[in-house]
């Protein structure tokens, strides 16, 4: 992780929770629309495919917080999990640099439908640091607007999405991107490898 002055690092994690409290009162306000919580309950597609995808540094201070928390045992399974997935992609000629480039597209095609594409952080179907998650992990299954077009699961609000005010993601995004900036990283870090880096500070 980045080294900054203590004073910028509270000045700018307090800026990501204010963030993170605008994010979960958008979604709130669409959940109160529709009725319901629109995810399955037994549901976690989401969490599927997603140990390439990158995660800015601000997202990644606010992780560790959950991550020192978890069990030692918790914790040992997670880094399992990630490093079998680094090597199983590291087999296949891929590294940090060139994951982050696509966003992790590219690389998820070696691992995609395996258990060791998943989310490091999934346990048994439950997220090991759900109130710590990144910000697309709180407003993924809601309609978002990511800045080309409307986005949503394909399985909910099905038909409907277009009768919402989106969750205005690309917005949340680059804020979040500047906040990472603030603390000296320009560059983010895919799911797997940043799990080790957190694991291991």
């Amino acid at each position: 992780m980045e080294t900054q002055p203590e004073h910028v690092i509270e000045h700018v994690m307090k800026a990501y929770q204010e963030l993170v409290a605008e994010i979960d009162q958008d979604v709130k306000r669409i959940r109160e629309e529709y009725g319901r919580v629109p995810c399955p309950t037994d549901c976690f597609q989401c969490c599927l495919n997603t140990s390439t995808i990158p995660i800015g540094e601000v997202e990644a201070r606010d992780l560790k917080i959950a991550l020192d928390a978890l069990p030692k045992q918790i914790r040992e399974h997670i880094r399992q999990k990630a490093q079998r997935t680094i090597k199983i992609l590291e087999a296949e000629g891929y590294t940090p640099e060139n994951m982050v480039k696509d966003s992790g597209m590219e690389a998820i095609e070696v691992v995609k439908g395996k258990t060791f594409g998943e989310c490091p952080m999934l346990i048994g179907g439950v997220c090991s640091v759900y109130e710590h998650r990144p910000v697309i992990c709180r407003v993924w299954g809601y309609p978002i607007d990511n800045g080309k077009e409307l986005a949503c699961c394909k399985k909910t609000f099905i038909g409907q999405h277009k009768n919402y005010k989106p969750v205005k993601y690309a917005d949340y995004w680059q804020r979040c991107k500047k906040l990472s900036e603030a603390l000296g990283a320009v560059q983010k870090t895919p799911n797997c490898y940043l799990v080790i880096q957190l694991l291991s500070d």
